[in-house]
């Protein structure tokens, strides 16, 4: 099985660290969270992955500043996952772009709903309550270990 590092940024409500711990909990994923505070040597992975919520449409500022100053990137497999109120899939690009622009090999994303309490939805208490689930969950931990034993 590969070795992975997987970052992670998720403030607010917690959705995507939930869905990073439960895969950490099953697979040999390291996981650091976001803004990082220990040198990190990629060289001693074979996979890198990038979690965060989605907020305003993009992922959060902070992981988009790691992903510019990560240095050996241009050489490893690395993959997304986040987290979004919205339903659909139509913030795979903002997911993915920036890791895409660095890395030398997109393996995937993996995303579902989280709960959203932001702006207006928390007048009506809020969207996707219960996300991530336990389905999520289970699915997010098949992506990772589906591209640990490639």
């Amino acid at each position: 099985m590969k070795k992975a590092i997987l970052f992670c940024y998720s403030i607010h409500h917690g959705n995507t660290r939930k869905i990073v711990d439960a895969v950490a909990e099953r697979l040999p994923v390291r996981v650091v969270g976001v803004p990082v505070r220990e040198e990190i040597d990629l060289g001693e992975y074979d996979i890198v992955g990038f979690a965060s919520g989605i907020y305003m449409h993009v992922i959060g500022k902070p992981m988009t500043a790691l992903i510019d100053s990560l240095d050996g990137l241009e050489q490893k497999d690395c993959f997304t996952m986040y987290t979004c109120g919205a339903p659909g899939n139509g913030f795979d690009a903002a997911a993915q772009d920036p890791v895409k622009a660095k890395c030398a090999r997109y393996l995937g994303n993996w995303h579902c709903r989280g709960f959203d309490t932001y702006g207006p939805f928390k007048l009506i208490g809020g969207l996707a309550k219960g996300r991530p689930n336990q389905s999520d969950i289970e699915k997010a931990v098949k992506f990772v270990r589906s591209l640990l034993e490639q």
